[in-house]
């Protein structure tokens, strides 16, 4: 049986790969955003480490499908200021999309 924390850590995983705002993801859930907003704060000032400017490439690990279809089509485009652009093609997962981008 899950303690507390644990049950938090899941809401507040599930809450961050959902992409919606503290209020809207209380309402679906049924929970108090004065609570659900103190475990996001603690969560984050665990998770919180030094950032150091980084530059270039970071790898994105990719699940390959069994089978790539020839005839794709684009399914979205991201542009950066830099002047870098991710292609995507096929179906994605909202979560997939979140972390090419941060």
């Amino acid at each position: 049986m899950k303690n507390e924390t644990e049950k938090m850590r899941d809401l507040y995983d599930q809450w961050q790969m959902q992409g919606i705002s503290k209020q809207a993801f209380c309402n679906q859930n049924g929970m108090g955003y004065h609570k659900f907003n103190y475990w996001v704060k603690k969560f984050r000032h665990k998770n919180v480490a030094p950032v150091a400017p980084t530059r270039g490439f970071s790898q994105v690990p990719v699940q390959q499908p069994d089978v790539v279809e020839q005839n794709q089509h684009l399914l979205a485009a991201i542009s950066f200021p830099s002047g870098a652009r991710i292609e995507l093609f096929g179906s994605l997962d909202a979560s997939f999309i979140r972390k090419l981008i941060l």
